[in-house]
C-alpha cells in the first residue's frame, strides 16, 4: 500500500515543479527585461569604471531581468483584462497618449486642489533663513524649482483636468513667500510653457533635454548671469527614438509608446568626490559631486535631484565659474528639508541654485536640515502674512 495517495503524489509533483521553476527563473532571461543598467555603464570613463559599477549595482540587473519580474506583472495585468476585472495603478494617460504619475499628491499639487498650507510655510522659513546666512557670506540664492509634468505640460493632459478651476497652487504660494522675503525666484512653468509642446518625455516623469537647458537658462538668467545661458538652436539637437521612461516600466507593459528626447550637444565633464561636499543622500548614485571648470568666476552650487543631477552641472560651458558642485537637496530621495546645511557653508559657494522638484519641494511637518538655525518670530511673522490659509 502506498504511503501517499495518488492524488497527493500528482500534488506533490506540481508543487515541486513550481519550486523547481522558480528556482530555474533565476538562471532563465526574463522575456519582458529591457536588460539594462540602472546606474549607466559608461565606456569614456575606463574599464575599470565599469567592472565596477556592474559589480556594484549586479543585485539589482539579475533582479530587474531574471525571474520573470518584468513579466509576472504583465501576465497579471493580462489575465484580469481578460477576467473583466481592469487593474488599478498610479499612472494615467493623457489625450496625447502622454503618461502621468498620479502619486504623491502630483495631480492634485499641480491642479491645486491639494495646498499643504503648513509645508510652504516651513519651506519658505527654511529658505528665508539660508537667504539670511548665505546674503551674510556674499552669497546669492536663487530657488528654480523643476515643476511637475502636470504643471507645464497642460495640453497633454486628460480631458477631465479641463475642469478643474483653481486659482492658487503650492508653487504659487511659493513664488508669492519669496518675492515677500527679497529671494531670488523664477517661475520654471511659465518658462517652459513658452517652449513647444511636450516639455516632457512621454514615458517618464522627468522633462526633456531642451526643457532642461531651458530651465537652466531661466534659473541662470534669474541669478543675474544671462551670459551663461545657452542657445537652445545650438545645444539642443534633433529628436530621436529612446528606450521606454520609468513611468511605462513601473507599469510594467511591453513598450507600447514610441517616446523620444532630444540630443544634447554638450560635452560631459568629470566630476569628483570632494571633502568639502560630503556625501548625504543615502541613494548611491546620487552622491554629492564637484565639477572643476577653471575660471576666475564664482563657485555655483546646484541642490536639486534627478532632473538636474546628470544635466546642470554640465552647462556651465559658457560660463567663467571656477567649481560647480552638485548635491541632492534630501537625505532621501522622497524626502524634503532634511539636509545637512553645514554642507552648504563648507563648500562655500558663491551663488546657490535650489532646484528640488516641485513634487517634494514642501517641508515635512518635523522635517529641517540639519545645522540650520530656527527662524524668528519676525521671519516666521512676515512668511505667515506672505502664505495666508486658504481655508
Amino acid at each position: 500500500m502506498p504511503l501517499l495517495s495518488r492524488h497527493r503524489r500528482y500534488m506533490g509533483a506540481m508543487i515541486a515543479g513550481i519550486f523547481a521553476l522558480l528556482l530555474a527563473s533565476n538562471l532563465i532571461p526574463d522575456p519582458l527585461g529591457r536588460f539594462t543598467w540602472r546606474t549607466a555603464l559608461r565606456p569614456e570613463l575606463g574599464y575599470a569604471h565599469m567592472v565596477e559599477v556592474a559589480f556594484r549595482n549586479l543585485g539589482e540587473f539579475m533582479q530587474d531581468n531574471f525571474g520573470f519580474r518584468a513579466s509576472l506583472p504583465v501576465l497579471r495585468r493580462e489575465l484580469r483584462e481578460d477576467l473583466a476585472s481592469p487593474d488599478t495603478r498610479p499612472i494615467y494617460e493623457g489625450r496625447t497618449g502622454q503618461l502621468f504619475w498620479g502619486r504623491e499628491n502630483t495631480p492634485e499639487q499641480s491642479a491645486g486642489a491639494l495646498v499643504r498650507v503648513p509645508g510652504v510655510r516651513r519651506f519658505a522659513e527654511m529658505i528665508g533663513e539660508m537667504n539670511a546666512i548665505l546674503a551674510a557670506r556674499g552669497a546669492k540664492l536663487v530657488v528654480a524649482l523643476p515643476p511637475n509634468a502636470q504643471s507645464v505640460d497642460l495640453e497633454g493632459l486628460p480631458e477631465w483636468h479641463d475642469r478643474l478651476a483653481y486659482k492658487t497652487t503650492e508653487y504659487d504660494l511659493m513664488l508669492g513667500a519669496m518675492k515677500a522675503l527679497g529671494v531670488t525666484a523664477v517661475d520654471l512653468r511659465a518658462a517652459l510653457r513658452q517652449t513647444p509642446y511636450p516639455r516632457y518625455l512621454l514615458t517618464d516623469t522627468h522633462w526633456n533635454f531642451r526643457s532642461s537647458v531651458a530651465g537652466f537658462n531661466a534659473a541662470v538668467t534669474a541669478a543675474g548671469h544671462s551670459e551663461w545661458a545657452l542657445d537652445l538652436s545650438r545645444a539642443i539637437g534633433d529628436r530621436r527614438p529612446i528606450a521606454s521612461g520609468d513611468l511605462l516600466r513601473s507599469m510594467r507593459m511591453p513598450p507600447e509608446i514610441q517616446d523620444h528626447n532630444y540630443l544634447l550637444n554638450v560635452p560631459m565633464r568629470k566630476s569628483s568626490l570632494d571633502p568639502r561636499l560630503p556625501h548625504h543622500n543615502v541613494f548611491g548614485p546620487f552622491a554629492s559631486k564637484v565639477f572643476p571648470f577653471g575660471g576666475g568666476g564664482p563657485r555655483v552650487l546646484v541642490m536639486g535631484d534627478s532632473f538636474s543631477a546628470l544635466v546642470w552641472p554640465r552647462l556651465f560651458m559658457n560660463s567663467n565659474v571656477s567649481e560647480v558642485g552638485w548635491m541632492h537637496a534630501s537625505r532621501y530621495v522622497l524626502g524634503s528639508c532634511d539636509f545637512n546645511f553645514d554642507n552648504i557653508l563648507r563648500f562655500k559657494p558663491d551663488l546657490v541654485i535650489y532646484a528640488r522638484g516641485e513634487r517634494f519641494f514642501t517641508c515635512a511637518p518635523h522635517a529641517w536640515p540639519r545645522n540650520l538655525p530656527r527662524p524668528d518670530a519676525a521671519l516666521r511673522a512676515k512668511v505667515e502674512a506672505a502664505v495666508p490659509d486658504l481655508r
